[in-house]
């Protein structure tokens, strides 16, 4: 009965893909946000971008823009053999016929964009230095700041929030700001008398400062992030090994029934 009934293999390639479209099509609207003229974190290569059909100047991230779409047809195919297979009886139903091209379409749009992505991510050029340049604006490392007075002077994360909040309210994150506003917020408090300096503040507040310092696992510290590309790589390596053998077997099976077909004709 379950044999014949169940079509679980399917509802999960079906639905691992659409995992890995999902995220395929966060990827894809991170670039096609990058690539746009006031952002220019990257370049797409010509090859997976086409121009504008009125504006001769402008450049169109196409093929991110078209996995995005493909997404959407892999999470229709899921949710087509879902409600295929939701209310059959269990044992064969000429219903499933129907499941089987859902199937396939999913397979078939998720395929063809990996091999896609992985092109246009090969070919793309990261624009490094412009990336940095904006990755240290908007006070995006204030939290450090706010953290370093926790870890450095024993003050408390509330208090430090605090401090830093209403020294970013003030326009800047000097010392002279932040212990004005150190005093605001817990009265007789003096950062300079603590002992922090400017050329502190301004380690901390460094970008590539507040990544590094962030080293345990997951976190996003160089020496980390190379430790996971590592053991990635691995892993991909041990998992192309298991598709090469089960293509090989595939390839035996088929040549054995081939071979049998041939015999019972003759």
């Amino acid at each position: 009965m379950d044999a014949v009934a169940t079509r679980d293999f399917a509802l999960e390639v079906l639905a691992d893909l659409s995992i890995h479209m999902a995220n395929t099509s966060r990827l894809c609207e991170e670039l096609v946000i990058w690539s746009t003229s006031f952002v220019k974190f990257v370049e797409m290569d010509d090859t997976y971008c086409s121009t504008s059909s009125i504006m001769p100047q402008k450049k169109n991230p196409d093929t991110a823009e078209i996995m995005r779409a493909k997404t959407g047809t892999v999470f229709g195919s899921l949710a087509a053999a879902f409600t295929i297979t939701k209310g059959l009886p269990m044992s064969y139903n000429r219903d499933l016929q129907e499941l089987t091209p859902n199937l396939w379409r999913g397979v078939h749009s998720a395929g063809i964009s990996t091999w896609v992505l992985l092109g246009m991510l090969e070919t793309a050029k990261f624009d490094t230095k412009r990336m940095r340049e904006e990755a240290g604006k908007g006070f995006s490392t204030a939290t450090e700041l706010a953290d370093t007075l926790v870890r450095s002077y024993d003050i408390p994360f509330r208090t430090a929030h605090s401090i830093v909040g209403r020294a970013v309210q003030k326009g800047s994150l000097t010392l002279a700001t932040l212990d004005k506003a150190a005093a605001e917020v817990a009265p007789g408090t003096s950062l300079k008398k603590m002992g922090l300096t400017q050329k502190e503040i301004s380690e901390v507040l460094d970008a590539g400062y507040s990544v590094a310092i962030r080293d345990i696992i997951g976190g996003p510290a160089p020496k980390v992030t190379k430790k996971a590309i590592a053991a990635r790589r691995k892993q991909a390596d041990k998992d192309s090994e298991l598709i090469r053998e089960k293509f090989k077997n595939l390839r035996s099976t088929t040549t054995k029934l081939t071979e049998t077909a041939r015999r019972l004709v003759a």
